[in-house]
């Protein structure tokens, strides 16, 4: 009987788009997702997402949903006006740096809805992370 792959396992070779425009998340980000052995490509805005995703194609999403020319709900409904053609859609992660106990509510509810598949707050835990990586590209 062969022991179940680790979650750092299951992201091997995985190609992540992260759009956050914080430089220093950004940053940490790509050296945390890069050691867990993926590929990772990093946008400050939905402007450069667009142009990455024009010849790069991600396994996983993951933005902030307040970027500084729009935001994740307009930058996934853009993407997922690009693929309604595909028979792969892609998985797409929100996150926010803005949240109280209500607003968290109402960031998972809209988020949701919005074809996010996760909604995660910032400071994010890393094991979390990856924890829903590896379940969204499975």
């Amino acid at each position: 009987m062969s022991e179940a792959p680790s979650t750092l396992e299951l992201l091997n070779d995985l190609s992540i788009l992260v759009v956050e425009d914080d430089s220093d998340t950004a940053e940490l980000f790509s050296l945390l997702l890069s050691q867990a052995r993926t590929q990772v490509r990093v946008a400050g805005t939905v402007r450069e997402a667009l142009e990455v995703l024009q010849s790069f194609e991600p396994d996983i999403l993951i933005t902030d949903i307040q970027l500084p020319d729009g935001d994740g709900y307009d930058l996934l409904k853009q993407i997922r006006s690009l693929q309604k053609n595909s028979r792969k859609i892609l998985p797409a992660i929100a996150m926010t740096g803005y949240s109280t106990k209500l607003s968290e509510r109402a960031y998972n509810e809209g988020a949701l809805v919005s074809g996010f598949q996760k909604y995660m707050v910032k400071p994010l835990d890393i094991y979390e992370l990856l924890n829903a990586i590896a379940e969204l590209t499975r």
